[in-house]
Parts: structure tokens; C-alpha cells; sequence
């Protein structure tokens, strides 16, 4: 990972937490804290859910393949989001909240970590600055993706799975269908990981999120990969007719 300065040039995380001059170095040291991680060689690539459940997939193929490069303003919603996440969950006994769970398939690995499990409910919090009327469609997979994972005793306990919206003025809670995706999270598995050994990125799926992705440069660049999707729905209502005919 590399610092995007606020006058626009490109640091290391060195040289960024030696540099006192826009932010005092306890905040700034707080929030590069652990950002240096090397990630290990494996045999197959291993995703973590929030890449395969993604509004586009071709983001997450540049996430994996492309330097990182971020700027403190961002770190420093993470680390609120983050610091959230723990008041929330404090009064939470360990083994209910940052539950692991691992997926294997045959040409990838899915990972990730469910907020909390609380009496046989899934929660998955989202801080945000506005709450939405309705929760994204990749938040309502991503919950649907963490009970697909859970062995099967423990997902017949499960009774609802929410998504939490918390914003600094307000919290507001949606349910939503309890369904297994495994087909579809292999699916997304499996294009995300030929197009990794292949090195191509995935179709490009246009949306108005397109507006505020941070590799739009490098997407617009490798524009002949570009497809429209061609039946006349929306990507959401893709995803979920897949998912319905599973």
C-alpha cells in the first residue's frame, strides 16, 4: 500500500508516518498501524466474500491486482467504522462476534468474518453516512454468503440474518431472505480466479457506482473489455435470478 498525500503526490507508508504535517503522528501512527502486511504465496488464490459478492467484479479482480493506494481521509473512515464495530459488540461474548468461517472450493478458498452471531441471529453492521430505504444488494449477499458458509447444524439454528445501517445520528435494521448461495459464490469464485490466471480483467458492469470506483482510470483504459449486460435487467435482478433458479 501506498499513501495518497493531500497535495496529490504518492508516499510510502514511511515516509507518510514520518511527515508531521497534515495530521498529528498519534492519529496518523493509528491509522497506518498494521497497514504494511505481506500476503503470503498459496496454492489457489483465497478471496475474502466482500470480493466475490462485489458490485462488480472487475473491481475486485483490480483490488487484487493493482497497487493500493490510499488516502488518510479513507483510513480514517475505516478506523471509525471499525471502532463502531467494537462498541457495538463489546457487551458480546468472544465467541459471538468476528466469527471466522472459510469455504473451500476447487479452484479458490472464501473467507471472511460474520460481525456477530447473537442468539441464533446473524448481524452485519455498515456504518454510513446516510442510512438507505433499502440495504445493497452486496450486503444483503454478503449476510446470505456468511450463513452459506456456516456448517450445516449451525444454519438450521440461524432464525433471521440482518443488515444494520449505522450512521452518526441514526440506526436502522433490515432482514432479509435467509437463503444458501454456495453455486452462486462458486460461480463468482470461478470467474474471478480465471480471469486472475489469465490476467483479464472481468466484463465491466456498468452502474452508477462506476462514478465513485477508485480504479475508473484503469477501466475506462482496458475499455475493450467492456459488455453491456444483454437481457434488460439490472444487475441486481441478474444476481438474483441466479440465486432464485439454485
Amino acid at each position: 500500500m501506498k499513501i495518497k498525500c493531500p497535495d496529490g503526490s504518492v508516499k510510502t507508508i514511511d515516509w507518510c508516518r514520518q511527515c508531521g504535517k497534515c495530521l498529528p503522528k498519534p492519529i496518523k501512527d493509528s491509522l497506518l498501524h498494521g497497514r504494511e502486511r505481506e500476503t503470503k504465496p498459496r496454492e489457489k488464490p483465497r478471496f475474502g466474500v466482500t470480493k466475490v459478492v462485489a458490485n462488480c467484479l472487475r473491481s475486485a479482480y483490480y483490488d487484487m491486482t493493482e497497487e493500493e493506494i490510499q488516502d488518510l481521509e479513507k483510513l480514517w473512515v475505516f478506523s471509525r467504522g471499525h471502532a463502531i464495530h467494537e462498541f457495538i459488540t463489546r457487551t458480546l461474548g468472544e465467541e459471538e462476534k468476528e466469527i471466522f468461517v472459510e469455504k473451500k472450493f476447487k479452484h479458490f478458498d472464501l473467507i471472511g468474518f460474520v460481525d456477530a452471531i447473537h442468539k441464533d441471529i446473524i448481524y452485519e453492521f455498515k456504518t454510513t453516512t446516510n442510512i438507505p430505504e433499502k440495504p445493497s444488494e452486496s450486503h444483503v449477499l454478503q449476510g446470505q454468503a456468511y450463513y452459506s458458509m456456516l456448517p450445516k447444524e449451525q444454519q438450521e439454528k440461524i432464525s433471521k440474518i440482518l443488515v444494520v445501517y449505522i450512521s452518526l445520528n441514526k440506526i436502522k435494521q433490515f432482514e432479509v431472505p435467509i437463503r444458501d448461495i454456495t453455486n452462486f459464490l462458486e460461480e463468482q469464485g470461478n470467474m474471478l480466479s480465471a480471469a486472475l490466471k489469465m490476467k483479464i480483467p472481468p466484463n465491466k458492469e456498468l452502474s452508477w457506482l462506476c462514478n465513485y470506483c477508485s480504479h475508473q482510470d484503469i477501466c475506462d483504459k482496458n475499455g475493450e473489455y467492456e459488455v453491456h449486460n444483454g437481457n434488460g435487467n439490472s444487475k441486481e435482478d441478474t444476481k438474483q435470478s441466479k440465486i432464485t433458479q439454485e
